[in-house]
């Protein structure tokens, strides 16, 4: 069997229904099936993935489902990278609706820039604005943010980096953190051609007390690389920044977004308003205390997982 020129490892846990619309959008892209292979990375998943993937395999798609216990997103992914067969690894979600001309696009971007490692495209909503003010997601509309959602590497950095940190087991900032590495043998570039859909999800408490979980993945990129997540958020004194952000200025920037719904949607901006004190609450229980007294420096230190 020839080798395809892209594979493309979606990640999973449970999703069945998102994921089977993840396959359509995949096999409907405007390149050959045959140039390409997807890697569905079952993360200890409960429903029924495997008959989803059978199904489209079924219909012409060339798409394996690659299975381990539970381990997080950034090892599902690795494990899709250890059986990938093509030079270039795109990524996405098992959530997300990839544009018709999405490999396309990335194809030609590192086509393009020979030098380049990497490539990132463009991610946004298409029911933005359905859950106002209390819908969030990922977005990407210029670049510079590296979601795995919508990018592709060459493999062979993928392979010189060490892939993905298993250490971060949720998803978020394991994309940055590798783009960080990566970033270390060439430039990622920007494909605004490369479009992916990814929905809104509606703002909850269970939500926000998730992402203050995150806040200790940021100290430590802030340790490893001296950024908060992003080169353009350059920090001294980490801890400090992340307790100022996490108990006053995010909680604050909710609190101010509610009063300008204030009359468009009262109820909705009351909700958003008390999460925003919630947020601020939990991060001066869960996260300040992490921050001040964690020893990120120690768990700065760099793993090779490929």
């Amino acid at each position: 069997m020839t080798d395809p020129l892209i594979s493309v490892v979606v990640p999973t846990r449970n999703r069945a229904a998102d994921l089977a619309r993840c396959l359509e959008a995949l096999a409907a892209q405007d390149i050959p099936q045959d140039s390409f292979e997807v890697l569905v990375c079952d993360d200890g998943s409960t429903e029924p993935i495997e008959s989803v993937v059978a199904e489209r395999a079924r219909l012409g798609l060339q798409v394996r489902r690659l299975s381990q216990p539970p381990k997080g997103p950034a090892a599902a992914r690795n494990l899709g990278i250890r059986n990938a067969r093509a030079e270039i690894v795109a990524m996405t979600d098992s959530d997300t609706v990839p544009d018709r001309g999405w490999l396309r696009g990335l194809s030609e971007a590192l086509a393009r820039h020979p030098e380049a490692v990497a490539v990132e495209g463009q991610v946004y909503a298409n029911n933005e604005g359905e859950f106002d003010p209390l819908g969030e997601g990922p977005s990407n509309r210029s670049g510079g943010v590296y979601l795995t959602c919508n990018c592709a590497y060459r493999r062979s950095v993928l392979i010189a980096a060490g892939g993905l940190d298993e250490t971060f087991p949720y998803p978020a900032y394991e994309d940055a953190e590798l783009a960080a590495r990566a970033q270390q043998f060439g430039q990622i570039v920007w494909s605004p051609e490369a479009v992916v859909v990814h929905p809104q999800r509606p703002m909850t408490v269970r939500t926000i007390w998730k992402k203050l979980h995150h806040w200790e993945y940021v100290l430590i990129l802030a340790y490893r690389y001296g950024y908060l997540a992003w080169k353009r958020y350059p920090v001294k004194h980490p801890r400090l920044r992340v307790i100022a952000l996490s108990v006053i200025a995010l909680p604050l920037s909710k609190l101010r977004t509610s009063v300008t719904w204030l009359e468009r949607r009262p109820g909705a901006a009351l909700k958003l308003a008390a999460l925003g004190v919630v947020e601020s609450l939990g991060a001066m229980v869960l996260v300040a205390p992490a921050a001040l007294f964690g020893r990120y420096s120690e768990r700065a230190v760099r793993r090779k997982y490929l």
